[in-house]
């Protein structure tokens, strides 16, 4: 089993929860007041290798190594809830190469 775990709005991390959940944590950017939160955004980290999903309100993700500064962050626009939720699973599970594989664009 991979290790990873997520991050709400309020800062709460929860270790290896489910899909179910991942659904929820994502469905709570639909009604999330940015004003309200620490946070205006869910994060996923998956723990052995440092990568990080992080998404946002009007479906931007971005994609980053916690571990590999010199590794330049990544975006995507247009982002649908069942496209965040294939992102995650495929982090959560570790498949490292096929998140990478996204259409993602560079940041810097």
């Amino acid at each position: 089993m991979q290790l990873y775990h997520t991050t709400d709005p309020h800062g709460v991390t929860e270790i290896c929860p489910s899909e179910a959940r991942m659904c929820e944590l994502i469905d709570e950017l639909d009604d999330l007041d940015p004003s309200e939160v620490a946070h205006p955004d869910v994060a996923l980290i998956h723990n052995a290798s440092g990568w990080m999903i992080t998404l946002y309100q009007r479906g931007i993700a971005s994609l980053e190594n916690l571990d590999d500064k010199d590794e330049a962050p990544r975006h995507m626009k247009g982002v649908t809830r069942k496209k965040a939720l294939k992102l995650w699973g495929a982090l959560s599970s570790g498949f490292i190469d096929s998140v990478l594989n996204e259409d993602w664009l560079n940041s810097k």
